[in-house]
């Protein structure tokens, strides 16, 4: 057994080394561009349905964004919302440029988010769509980075998202570490034209670029997926992609405290494994096996059985894991959620493990 988790993690540090080498390169690209000359419109969308208690934070730091007002517009969709999300949005003034779309009809094939989404994207007079949830803050300079990274051969951005329990609240450390993974399995999958994930709280694309790849075709009528699907569809398409690490780019999601709600959402986002590419699938199935054996390995290493050289294969994977993580935690300003990884080196494959397996249930619940 020795040597089939000696193989397994020379593929695995492999694996970690080609996602290090693409998150340099797309962040090495991102560095050097240089100053736009002129702002850019951009059209800002949301989706919301029964959103009266974060629409308030949101609208605040919609209305404090640093960019000519004349040269953005906020488009929110109310989704058919049974709270009083469409009498607040509908008496807010602080937004001039704010347009609100009040949908409350069914328009099959498209269903959930994506038909909500739709409505946005069909109303934005802009060739530059950025995307945000609800129950998000948006950094003053978000248009200013988007303005910059979006230059005339970008067709797609992603940023760093950072989860808060509360508007005013902290962190969610450990939830944070274990985003700053799979964004930086983002950053890469975008560098080499191969998407590994993504997410909608933070995205930019060109409308052009959403026409072009046909729109939700073949994935509209899906409840979730209006990130990662998303962009598996339009990556034949994209010219460039881009990955802002910069503080300013940032956005707050509030996630709340509700342990249920967070368990659901983790069970939707590996319920989307079934619709992924082949080479996705394999990458994932092979990840999940490593971990159950990482486990196999270490169980065998506490009990004095593995001998010195299974402690340096653990040694190996715990060296290649750690530069990945440090260095992407490092670059987007994050680099005091390092101290998490001797924790998260034991738990991180365990709750992969878990919703993997419900997650192939494909049964959860979603608003």
């Amino acid at each position: 057994m020795n040597s089939v988790f000696s193989i397994s993690t020379a593929l695995y540090v492999a694996f970690l080394a080609w996602v290090l080498q693409g998150l340099k390169a797309i962040l090495a690209r991102e560095a050097k561009k240089p100053e736009p000359v002129s702002n850019q419109a951009i059209s800002i969308i949301v989706a919301a349905r029964n959103e009266e208690h974060n629409l308030p934070s949101l609208l605040d730091s919609l209305s404090k964004l640093n960019y000519p007002s004349d040269m953005y517009e906020i488009i929110i969709v109310n989704d058919h919302s049974e709270d009083n999300t469409a009498k607040l949005l509908d008496s807010y003034k602080g937004c001039p440029n704010l347009r609100i779309i009040h949908f409350y009809e069914e328009t099959p094939p498209l269903t959930g988010k994506k038909a909500a989404l739709n409505q946005g994207i069909l109303a934005a007079t802009n060739d530059i769509l950025a995307f945000t949830d609800a129950d998000c803050l948006l950094p003053q300079n978000w248009l200013i980075e988007i303005n910059h990274s979006m230059d005339a051969e970008t067709d797609y951005l992603l940023a760093y998202s950072i989860m808060k329990r509360q508007p005013d609240g902290s962190t969610f450390r450990s939830r944070n570490f274990e985003r700053s993974v799979y964004y930086a399995l983002a950053a890469a999958g975008l560098h080499y034209h191969r998407p590994i994930t993504s997410s909608a709280c933070n995205m930019v694309y060109r409308k052009s670029l959403f026409e072009k790849s046909g729109g939700w075709d073949g994935i509209g009528h899906l409840r979730s997926g209006d990130d990662d699907l998303l962009l598996m569809k339009m990556m034949p398409q994209i010219r460039k992609a881009a990955y802002n690490p910069s503080p300013d780019m940032q956005v707050v999601s509030i996630d709340g405290t509700d342990a249920k709600q967070h368990h659901q959402t983790n069970i939707r986002r590996a319920s989307k494994l079934r619709y992924y590419p082949l080479w996705l699938k394999l990458m994932s199935i092979g990840v999940f096996s490593y971990f159950c054996l990482f486990y196999y390995a270490l169980i065998k290493s506490l009990t004095g059985k593995g001998g010195l050289g299974l402690a340096a294969i653990l040694l190996t994977k715990t060296a290649a894991e750690f530069s990945l993580v440090f260095y992407h935690l490092k670059k987007i300003n994050h680099a005091e959620l390092s101290w998490l990884y001797p924790v998260q080196i034991f738990l991180f494959p365990a709750q992969f493990i878990f919703y993997a397996l419900r997650g192939s249930l494909g049964k959860y619940r979603w608003k």
